[in-house]
């Protein structure tokens, strides 16, 4: 018997006895839903997709992976835990290729019962043989659908799709809890910006969006040290005494220490006093906003002096950014510690930063605009636009008064260096630096000229339909603060809707396209650039 349909499956075995290949439906963007073996992974589902094209690994990143990325085996996200790519197949789609076999069989085995009696009555003049018509049955189809949180490791570049949170990337290992929490903390800056562009008739409205993304850092942080944690627990020796459950432990720095504190660890190790000071008092706001409608009570007013028992808590865009920047570094040191990589020292800042002294000045600026402005172009770590951070500014500038600081702020944003919002923070107007910041004041404060940069950006640029941002960035060999500045201006001649606008960690687009008219107006920018 002749079986055509399940032959085009068939990968080896025999005639009669048939081993078959039966490809993973995928969701809608082509990702094949996984499941983890371990069953202590909970919630063990997940989707992966495909490495990105032409991802090229960060040299610093490597000592991050488990596994080479690409090899046989595959990486539970939830636990570590590493088999056979065959042990992650999910359960679902093992019953999708037993109704694809069945299907194919079935088909199979009508059309040779059909062909064995096509020749039944011929030669017979008493006996006819006519078929009745086969309803062709249609071939199973099975819906896929993606998860909410996709991720694309920032090590070995692959995309992968889990619910909420994880620990590891699923093809390389490299622990991706800070890029998890990132992704959080990009999440918390949109509601932010929400917040702010809203009108000071809608003040109520906007402290509420403030008050709600202030929560979120703290639930996000929360949820990344227990899932940490829960994974030390979970790889202890065998025979470890049983643990007391965590509760919110992890709401309290002095508890959560000493919870790390069982590993030999202390997550918050590399910030000084001043910093766990604010992530302390942040910790207590959020408490407040979620349980007395921040109203100050108090248990809050021995945190904060400045607080007045029954008034409502201050809560400007400049404290939820704060909050949030140093509870991604209490993250990556946990990632660090995740990944086996040496930990940087313990914080002994004890002495003052050194500060920017207002006297130079750069074009028309002041001398007040031109400090601020090398200040924020030295601190930029990657050379982005971006807000500034409130608190940081003012503790770079002791000498200098909050009106001399809005002042300089003003100064800047003249010259279309910085943007300026005066909607929500009652102290300073919000501060969003530009990409003409970078582009003038590099070449005082960093030793670089961006337009040189961008020059020798241009040749690699104009040989491609599509370029891959990251890739560019490693192709060139720039460092990423030297980098982005260069591709920045170049990105500012390519064509609405042709630059993409997701969010990748470190890049201004993870990647663009180039047409007739950009290469056009890139050469034209050579030109100019080269006088």
């Amino acid at each position: 018997m002749k079986m055509k349909r399940l032959e085009k499956m068939r990968v080896g075995g025999t005639s009669n006895k048939m081993q078959l290949s039966i490809p993973s439906p995928k969701t809608p963007d082509g990702r094949v839903y996984r499941y983890s073996p371990n069953i202590d992974a909970h919630p063990r589902h997940f989707v992966l997709g495909d490495r990105v094209a032409a991802f090229v690994t960060d040299p610093d990143k490597v000592g991050r992976m488990k596994h080479a990325p690409g090899t046989p085996g595959t990486v539970c996200p939830y636990s570590g835990f590493r088999a056979d790519d065959a042990e992650f197949v999910h359960p679902d789609d093992r019953k999708a290729a037993i109704k694809v076999v069945e299907h194919a069989a079935l088909q199979d085995m009508q059309d040779a019962i059909s062909g064995m009696l096509a020749g039944a009555a011929r030669g017979s003049k008493s006996l006819t043989y006519k078929p009745a018509p086969r309803r062709k049955r249609p071939r199973p189809r099975f819906g896929r659908r993606d998860l909410m949180r996709l991720l694309i490791c920032d090590c070995c570049g692959r995309d992968y799709g889990v619910f909420a949170i994880a620990l590891f990337c699923p093809d390389c290992g490299a622990p991706n809890l800070a890029l998890h929490f990132t992704r959080e903390v990009d999440l918390v800056g949109q509601q932010v910006q929400l917040a702010e562009a809203l009108g000071k008739d809608r003040q109520e409205l906007a402290y509420r969006l403030l008050g709600n993304a202030h929560e979120d850092v703290l639930t996000a942080f929360e949820a990344t040290l227990k899932v940490a944690y829960a994974h030390r627990i979970q790889n202890r020796p065998s025979g470890a005494g049983p643990v007391k459950p965590a509760g919110n432990d992890f709401q309290n720095i002095d508890k959560g220490r000493k919870r790390f504190g069982e590993f030999s660890f202390d997550p918050f190790a590399e910030l000084n006093a001043q910093e766990l000071a604010v992530l302390s008092l942040n910790i207590q706001k959020r408490h407040l906003i979620g349980h007395n409608l921040g109203v100050v009570d108090a248990k809050f007013v021995q945190h904060a002096k400045e607080a007045k028992l029954g008034e409502t808590v201050e809560l400007v865009a400049a404290d939820v950014r704060s909050f949030a920047a140093l509870c991604c570094k209490v993250v990556r040191r946990i990632d660090d510690m995740l990944a086996d990589l040496p930990l940087p020292s313990p914080a002994v800042q004890d002495e003052e930063d050194a500060m920017i002294s207002p006297t130079e000045t750069i074009g028309d600026l002041s001398p007040e605009g031109t400090a601020v402005g090398k200040w924020i172009c030295m601190t930029s770590a990657d050379g982005l636009p971006g807000h500034v951070d409130e608190d940081s500014l003012v503790k770079a500038f002791p000498s200098l008064s909050t009106n001399q600081l809005a002042e300089a702020a003003a100064d800047l944003a003249e010259d279309g260096y910085v943007s300026l919002t005066h909607l929500i923070s009652q102290r300073l107007p919000r501060v969003h630096v530009r990409e003409d910041l970078f582009l003038t004041f590099d070449p005082h404060c960093m030793g670089s000229d961006p337009v040189a940069d961008a020059l020798q950006l241009i040749p690699l640029i104009l040989s491609k339909d599509s370029v891959d941002v990251p890739a560019l960035h490693a192709e060139s060999g720039m460092p990423l603060r030297r980098f982005n500045p260069a591709v920045g201006l170049i990105l500012s001649k390519i064509g609405e809707g042709r630059v993409s606008g997701t969010w990748i960690q470190g890049y201004p687009t993870p990647y663009f396209l180039v047409v007739d008219s950009d290469r056009v107006a890139i050469k034209r920018l050579a030109r100019q650039l080269e006088g």
